[in-house]
């Protein structure tokens, strides 16, 4: 089959990679020259687990070519699978009227986050068969998601398009995958129903964490009450100081919009978003009130700052709020993570306050002067450091985790003073 996929992003080449692998002759362009990237084998995404080898034995088998713009005459395709859509440049309509011209396409598959209905709106114009297949790969196991789907949604009301997906998509299903099939409008709201269930769940566990806190209880235990419970189960309990990312943001945002339409809203999204960005600086105001408000000119190291582990982004990321917050109170932070450094260089250069902060190269050169060490992202090399070197390099051992990666009673025997989220202090 000859697949064009749109989108120099993770999930674009993921899925040009996999189509690509099994057979497919496939044609990887970017929605417009703008987001073109012209040495895609170091753009960030290629850092993803095994993707940039995958990603360059298609190109050098030739299954898999990078074109600099959408071509319908150069790039003829039976699908086109549309993973991003730049909202101030492009609609779904423009797109269907020039991939219309396209006389061998027999269909679109949007998998990008839309408003619920947009399709549905575009269709009554133009006629070419239409799907929507919600994609949730994550990053750091890309390839693993979409190699072997757990779930897969489809917004499918063209049979003959269906059973174009059905061959797409075989090699994927697994034994365990589960295929939902639906209408088009309700695939696009099922993607947000998700994010925000997801989103919730996370919040509401980091809102039990903070009321542990104050009751001087441990939040393990009561995770561990939850998910032995068959009715919540033991995904997504573990209280931290927020999420981030900018797909989930998008998608929250259009669910709150939702929200926000209809009559006698209470506004359950809006308020799961104000709670993750308040949980942002829950590392901050334990730093505060352990220094009794006079940080002015400490210095405090900080482990991690992409959104999520194996990521190279910080998009609403919590290490943003903490270098808003640290800086204006003139403190100066080290920073180190394995993934995300040149983004965090690029924001420090444009919010001019590269001066107060330093990039690290070594987790342990980040301590050295340090106040305390603050976790941010729990990254895999972090989960077993070597205590003694952290405890000669700070100036006393004092560790804020944001994403309770140790064990308490532990850290009090390493002679450790030691703030978590919602485990209490333990001295």
């Amino acid at each position: 089959m000859k697949i064009t996929v749109v989108g120099h992003t993770l999930e674009g080449i993921t899925m040009a990679s996999c189509l690509a692998e099994i057979g497919n002759s496939v044609y990887l362009t970017p929605m417009d020259k703008h987001e073109f990237n012209d040495n895609l084998f170091e753009h960030p995404s290629m850092q993803d687990g095994g993707l940039h080898s995958v990603f360059k034995t298609q190109i050098d088998e030739k299954r898999l070519k990078v074109s600099t713009a959408i071509n319908v005459e150069e790039y003829s395709s039976d699908l086109y699978i549309v993973t991003t859509i730049p909202d101030d440049k492009v609609t779904v309509l423009s797109l269907l009227d020039e991939l219309s011209e396209d006389k061998h396409c027999k269909g679109l598959i949007f998998t990008c986050s839309l408003p619920v209905g947009e399709i549905d709106k575009a269709m009554k114009q133009n006629h070419l068969p239409i799907a929507y297949i919600p994609e949730f790969i994550r990053e750091g196991r890309a390839l693993e998601d979409f190699r072997n789907l757990n779930t897969l949604t489809i917004g499918c009301e063209n049979n003959e398009l269906l059973k174009l997906i059905n061959e797409l998509y075989r090699p994927f299903i697994q034994s365990h995958t589960s295929v939902q099939i639906m209408t088009i409008k309700e695939a696009e709201f099922a993607r947000f129903a998700i994010s925000a269930m997801l989103a919730t769940r996370v919040s509401f566990m980091n809102e039990l964490a903070n009321i542990s806190d104050v009751l001087k209880i441990d939040i393990d235990a009561i995770k561990r009450a939850l998910g032995s419970d068959p009715r919540i189960g033991e995904q997504y309990l573990n209280p931290g100081i927020g999420f981030g990312g900018r797909q989930l943001a998008n998608d929250l945002l259009l669910v709150s919009d939702l929200e926000d339409s209809q009559p006698d809203n209470i506004g359950l999204i809006s308020r799961v978003m104000k709670i993750n960005e308040r949980q942002k600086e829950t590392l901050f105001r334990k730093v505060w009130r352990f220094f009794n408000g006079d940080i002015r000119g400490k210095t405090f190291a900080i482990w991690g700052g992409a959104f999520k582990p194996n990521s190279t982004k910080i998009h609403n990321a919590p290490i943003l709020n903490l270098i808003e917050a640290f800086a204006h109170q003139d403190a100066i932070l080290n920073i180190y993570d394995p993934g995300c450094s040149e983004e965090l260089l690029k924001y420090l250069e444009e919010k001019s306050i590269s001066n107060q902060i330093g990039i690290s190269g070594c987790p342990y050169s980040a301590l050295d002067g340090a106040d305390a060490l603050l976790i941010v992202t729990e990254w895999r090399e972090f989960l077993v450091p070597d205590f003694e070197e952290i405890k000669q390099r700070l100036v006393q051992p004092l560790i804020f985790d944001g994403r309770n990666i140790y064990d308490p009673k532990r850290m009090k025997e390493r002679g450790y003073r030691y703030f978590a989220i919602g485990r209490g202090e333990r001295t």
